[in-house]
């Protein structure tokens, strides 16, 4: 019984911790990323030749006026075409109190984007909330 009792407030800690987290998870729904610009559905593998990949959010009443909302485009695994986790590039947004959208958009590179996983983080004020896993084919 004593062993339950001393485990009980790291229990409590853990559940209040994971509420948290669930709570900043919520700023953002309905995120597409698609090769089509207003795309209704998300593309979870995109073609090389892609002209650009488009990702969309809806910003949440979770998210603060005056919050900065970053859109980094990471290449996770490229077959060694770019290292490890290179982060590709990246767009930051000021949130006003009238906007509940957010839009980025990455452009192909030259010789087209490299096979291999990829993901979008959606960062606040420098905090991930969201990742988004895609492939390129």
């Amino acid at each position: 019984m004593k062993r339950i009792l001393k485990a009980l407030p790291a229990i409590v800690f853990t559940a209040a911790l994971a509420s948290t987290s669930a709570a900043w998870a919520s700023g953002f729904d309905n995120i597409i990323i698609s090769n089509t610009k207003g795309a209704d559905t998300t593309q979870t593998t995109l073609p090389a030749d892609s002209a650009a990949i488009y990702l969309s959010a809806d910003v949440s009443d979770d998210v603060d006026s005056g919050s900065k909302i970053t859109v980094t485009w990471v290449a996770v695994d490229t077959n060694g075409v770019a290292p490890p986790n290179y982060k590709i590039d990246e767009a930051s947004f000021d949130i006003g109190s009238l906007e509940s959208h957010v839009d980025a958009s990455l452009s192909k590179p030259n010789a087209g984007f490299p096979v291999g996983k990829y993901e979008a983080v959606i960062s606040v004020d420098g905090k991930v909330m969201e990742t988004v896993d895609f492939s390129i084919k």
